[in-house]
């Protein structure tokens, strides 16, 4: 199933220019399903990205957004090399050992897109490496993420919230549906969904 993104019920195309962004959603509030569609459109526009997940299940679904000769899963160092010929690399949390080589052996880390799904199982030392990284999609729950402080402190072109922040003032939600998020861009805000596409 394919689906478009709406913004305030017009049809909305994300591009590079709105990372650095944070994508905040409990478990079952349609955030995850969102970076995967936004992940589809920035690889439509020939982006190469980076794709780090706690769960095999998510390679699974990134296998239904992308064409399957442009992806790799990498699951040891010696594949580094052969991956940064692929427009999407995977990488488990399970083999997490492997990051810090994968990036130094990727030449195109600085132009490549990294979108970081189940923040909250991830630690410390593996979030900070994307901290500074101006390409990065951060997505996962925030009430549950050790990192929260961290990640309410960066910078970001696009910050969507699916849920509400708990016991935090910072953040006032307006009356939302089940699935929408509240987008605050560069430009825009207003309610972010998904609509089924018919292509």
């Amino acid at each position: 199933m394919s689906w478009e993104i709406l913004l305030n019920n017009e049809q909305h195309t994300f591009t590079s220019d709105d990372l650095p962004a944070l994508i905040h959603g409990e478990k079952g509030s349609g955030a995850s399903l969102f970076s995967l569609s936004l992940l589809k459109q920035l690889y439509e526009q020939g982006e190469p990205i980076l794709v780090i997940t706690a769960h095999d299940e998510a390679r699974k679904e990134l296998l239904t957004e992308v064409d399957e000769i442009d992806f790799m899963s990498v699951t040891e160092r010696s594949q580094a090399i052969d991956a940064q010929e692929k427009q999407v690399i995977h990488l488990l949390k399970e083999h997490i050992s492997i990051l810090p080589d994968l990036l130094s052996l990727l030449e195109d880390f600085q132009t490549r897109i990294v979108l970081i799904k189940n923040v909250e199982e991830m630690d410390r030392n593996t979030l900070s490496l994307f901290y500074t990284h101006h390409l990065t999609v951060f997505n996962g729950d925030l009430n549950t993420c050790s990192e929260k402080e961290a990640f309410l402190q960066l910078k970001y072109n696009a910050k969507i919230f699916f849920s509400p922040l708990y016991n935090d003032l910072r953040l006032h939600l307006p009356e939302l549906a089940k699935y929408d998020g509240y987008y605050q861009g560069r430009i825009d805000q207003g309610t972010v969904r998904l609509r089924e596409s018919s292509d």
